[in-house]
């Protein structure tokens, strides 16, 4: 169905030097340096793992855990073809599994870091239960989110309008072409994903409250200003996690297709050629049980 090359991984973005940074920046304001033992949750295709390894200059283990195997498997195949970790000595093990409900002991992690993924569970809640579980007192837990109440400077919320508003004439369009060629048009299927952004994002003043419920001391809050250009935008959008969500009930290939083809279009229509997104940064520290 698709007409262009898509990859609908994460790893293309996860690779732009926009997003590297930005992680690199964060992974930076982190009090590390006693971190023996790690647990990078939602690890992805490993960048903040690599990020962590090299901030963290006694670690001895990192735990890798992802939902998405695809993901995982790419991590693998960089960490043994860059060896990277294992020239340090550092033990590292990938697990596939669900991050509110941790396959790891009881206050064996002195760190638990999770990159650009917090606002994807559902649970805030249980997730913070579950970290708590598992770090030992006193233990780090840093997260840091592009989807929180306040990403978007005023004036942004344009390019997102004009982008999707572009995508769903691009799927239009193919729709007419393929019925005029006499073909079976673009069929939706309802209720395969939730509506987009159906979860509230939280504000700042919520997350203090919900880490403060689960027994964490916030240490330190920060907002961080990322440039998002074209190709940020093509690399997102063509991502199936996005675009499963941004156009539920879509043929996935044909909605990650008609994000990637329609960023650049969308950037020109709003006069931008860079789009900042904040990025919210949260260091807390483990007080109490939970």
């Amino acid at each position: 169905m698709c007409a262009v090359e898509v990859n609908m991984t994460y790893e293309p973005f996860s690779r732009e030097p926009e997003y590297v940074e930005a992680n690199r920046a964060f992974v930076g304001t982190l009090p590390l340096a006693g971190v023996e033992v790690l647990l990078d949750l939602a690890c992805g295709t490993g960048v903040m793992t690599d990020l962590l390894a090299m901030a963290c200059p006694r670690l001895e283990r990192v735990l890798g855990l992802d939902l998405s195997l695809e993901s995982m498997l790419i991590a693998l195949r960089h960490f043994r073809d860059t060896g990277a970790l294992a020239r340090r000595g550092i033990r590292l093990q990938l697990l596939q599994g669900t991050a509110d409900l941790l396959p790891v002991a009881g206050r064996s992690m002195d760190a638990v870091v999770m990159g650009n993924s917090i606002h994807m569970l559902p649970d805030e809640g249980r997730l913070l239960a579950e970290i708590n579980r598992v770090l030992r007192p006193g233990g780090l837990f840093a997260f840091n989110s592009s989807f929180y109440a306040g990403t978007m400077p005023p004036g942004t919320e344009k390019v997102h309008h004009e982008w999707v508003k572009q995508a769903a004439v691009y799927m239009m369009d193919r729709d007419r072409e393929l019925r005029r060629q006499g073909k079976p048009g673009i069929r939706r299927k309802r209720g395969t994903a939730k509506k987009a952004f159906s979860k509230p994002w939280l504000s700042i003043d919520d997350w203090k409250r919900v880490l403060r419920e689960r027994g964490f001391r916030v240490e330190g809050i920060n907002e961080r200003t990322v440039l998002m250009n074209q190709r940020c935008f093509e690399t997102i959008g063509a991502y199936a996690g996005l675009a499963e969500v941004l156009f539920s009930g879509y043929p996935v290939q044909l909605a990650s297709e008609a994000l990637q083809e329609t960023a650049g279009p969308a950037l020109a229509a709003v006069g931008m050629t860079e789009v900042p997104r904040l990025w919210l940064e949260v260091a807390a520290v483990k007080e109490r049980e939970t």
